[in-house]
């Protein structure tokens, strides 16, 4: 049983994990949280140098991580992702399916083909294909926990980004049918929906007439920062939320309700 005296520093103590996209941004935040917690921390980017960025912040104040490139809409690259980790560390605790695109902004009349490839390639698809390779590890051990990224969009269908809130409402739903899928192998599935995040790429790719709106449908009248985002995901990573699963968690200053 744990001790109810210790530190939340040691709680993922010989822990591992992978978080996609943690070169910058939201997944660095949940990279730097995880690794102050004491867990072993894989930081899987397609901007290589920005990975290793982040691995020298983490090693450099006592924490464990390893920097690897992977684009996550290459098979061969998330193959290599979980091969080094596996090889590596010899397990998969926690997954982080943190990489993501915002898309065109666009009426749905405008939008090609292409778009929504690309968009549901890297948003849906490599959800899809990351978990798939390290599911069979964590079934193995008996264990494991997942998070994904969703965002209030899949819930709240903003104007003109129809095909990130439609990646975005896949996230959810895909989440809710693997808890109960992997249930049986003590694996726990769960996504968050952030609000418009404070410093984040895609808030840079909005035209000012969306941030603004975004903004202005929060009730708590601010954007989220990353380090709340990041809580979240530690805390349902965690065994801290060893009975939630198939949940998705609002992180969104009152916006969303449901």
């Amino acid at each position: 049983m744990k001790n109810s005296n210790q530190s939340v520093e040691q709680i993922g103590a010989s822990r591992i994990a992978i978080v996609t996209g943690a070169g910058a941004s939201i997944g660095r935040a949940i990279a730097l949280k995880l690794a102050r917690q004491g867990v072993t921390v894989v930081i899987a980017d397609r901007d290589f140098k920005a990975a290793q960025s982040v691995q020298t912040e983490i090693t450099s104040n006592a924490g464990r991580a390893l920097a690897v490139q992977a684009d996550v809409t290459e098979a061969a690259a998330l193959q290599h992702l979980v091969d080094t980790t596996v090889k590596q560390y010899g397990r998969i605790d926690y997954l982080v399916n943190n990489a993501g695109t915002l898309g065109p902004i666009k009426p749905m009349w405008e939008t090609t083909d292409a778009e929504v490839d690309r968009v549901f390639a890297i948003n849906v698809r490599a959800i899809f294909a990351l978990t798939r390779l390290v599911v069979p590890h964590m079934m193995k051990q008996g264990s494991g926990s997942i998070v994904s990224l969703a965002s209030v969009a899949g819930k709240d269908g903003p104007q003109e980004l129809s095909i990130y809130a439609a990646s975005k409402a896949a996230v959810i739903g895909v989440t809710k049918s693997w808890a109960k899928e992997f249930i049986p192998h003590g694996i726990r599935v769960n996504c968050v929906s952030p609000a418009l995040v404070e410093a984040t790429g895609m808030r840079n790719e909005m035209p000012d007439y969306i941030s603004t709106d975004a903004a202005k449908k929060i009730p708590m009248k601010r954007l989220v920062r990353v380090d709340e985002v990041a809580n979240v995901v530690s805390f349902l990573l965690s065994d801290e939320a060893s009975f939630v699963t198939g949940a998705c968690y609002d992180i969104s200053g009152g916006r969303s309700n449901y």
